[in-house]
């Protein structure tokens, strides 16, 4: 392209005539001579349009772009607030640990509060039994003048409030429990109905003491006491129609029910003062204990 304003190529001057003073400007495009202003005016119209094409493209390339942006803005703002909750809730989480812990310390020095009561409390219980254990030994001591007061019949021993009667002082023969209750009755009193720590104690004193050098405890004959199951299995009730309530004074193992016969009637076995009871076959002979009230 060549740009003349004077001159032709051949160095000779061209000139056109527009009718004004001035001359117009040209440009020459391989053999053709083209005006130069419509040609920039052009080429003027064609960069706006690469202008206006090229906003278009930014501006829907920003409102696709946009939401991205302020996404990663928003999920950065929320990565800061669960830290500052976590933080948080791990701070809360320790002042919890803290409070668990304060309160099972509280609960451990509780539990040995109560453990030491217990262990206090068992033993005033122990020296209390060793109290009456040792009183109803005192009284059982001095039966023998009590008895002179004329209370009891002769062959009879007063123990505590009650007078007994027990078979063998007056040698005789073994009996069933029914035919020893008979006996009892027919003297105007019951088998024996012991219903405290103190008479159980003072009986023990009183009674003979089973020697484990002539045998096992089971293979001597007792001593009938006024309570049987009788009616109801593994309900005992005494000779007064008092249901036994508590454990009761048996030895360790008993009442077994042992046999095909079963064991339906108590007696005694003079082997320890809190474990003296066991059950037997009501058929069996035995030896036995009546009671009733002084004089």
């Amino acid at each position: 392209m060549i740009l003349n304003r004077d001159n032709s190529k051949d160095g000779k001057s061209s000139q056109h005539n527009t009718g004004s003073k001035g001359s117009i400007c040209t440009v020459r495009v391989g053999s053709r001579s083209l005006p130069l202003y419509p040609l920039v005016i052009m080429c003027l119209g064609l960069l706006n349009t690469i202008l206006m094409l090229t906003a278009i493209v930014i501006g829907i390339n920003c409102k696709y772009n946009a939401p991205h942006q302020i996404t990663a803005q928003a999920l950065i703002i929320e990565v800061k607030q669960l830290h500052i909750m976590q933080t948080e809730a791990i701070k809360a989480q320790e002042e919890a640990q803290q409070a668990l812990e304060k309160e099972l310390r509280s609960h451990q020095q509780l539990k040995l509060q109560l453990e030491q009561n217990k262990t206090l409390n068992d033993g005033i219980q122990r020296q209390l039994e060793t109290l009456q254990f040792e009183r109803a030994t005192l009284q059982s001591n001095t039966s023998d003048i009590r008895e002179s007061c004329g209370r009891c019949w002769s062959g009879w021993v007063l123990l505590n409030a009650s007078c007994y009667f027990h078979s063998l002082s007056a040698s005789d023969p073994l009996k069933n429990w029914q035919d020893s209750r008979a006996d009892c009755i027919r003297r105007g009193a019951d088998l024996a109905v012991i219903d405290n720590l103190e008479e159980q104690v003072n009986l023990f004193e009183f009674l003979p003491k089973h020697d484990p050098s002539t045998g096992p405890w089971w293979s001597k004959p007792g001593i009938w006491i006024g309570l049987t199951d009788i009616q109801t299995e593994h309900t005992w009730v005494w000779v007064n129609n008092v249901t036994q309530q508590d454990g009761g004074y048996w030895i360790p193992g008993e009442p077994n029910n042992w046999g095909h016969s079963g064991e339906d009637c108590a007696a005694l076995m003079n082997i320890n003062p809190r474990a003296t009871w066991f059950d037997g076959n009501c058929q069996g002979n035995n030896e036995w204990l009546c009671e009733m009230e002084p004089n």
